[in-house]
């Protein structure tokens, strides 16, 4: 049988405000993410699929400019900003 020892613990209200605070902004930035309709970053795998473009064409974007490649954190792994995809097929967010 499992057993759970609970404790109380006591903070002071200006930092448990403060860090209430910050995991609001972090889910906000997480949610725009990961949401579909809103997403800030894209994966190749979803560039091409939008694009309708193959993995050499993508590169070759991303070699003469027309696309950037960004990394985010430490990792390797690249994204594309879904505003450059917008500004490429000529569509803007307003409309």
């Amino acid at each position: 049988m499992n057993e759970f020892q609970i404790k109380t613990i006591t903070v002071p209200k200006q930092e448990w405000d403060k860090v209430m605070n910050t995991l609001e902004v972090l889910h906000d930035k997480i949610s725009r993410l990961v949401t579909n309709d809103s997403k800030e970053f894209l994966t190749k795998k979803e560039v091409m699929n939008l694009l309708k473009i193959g993995r050499t064409t993508l590169d070759r974007y991303i070699e003469e400019g027309l696309l950037e490649e960004v990394k985010l954190g430490t990792g390797t792994r690249g994204y594309i900003k879904q505003s450059q995809i917008d500004d490429l097929m000529g569509k803007s967010k307003c409309s």
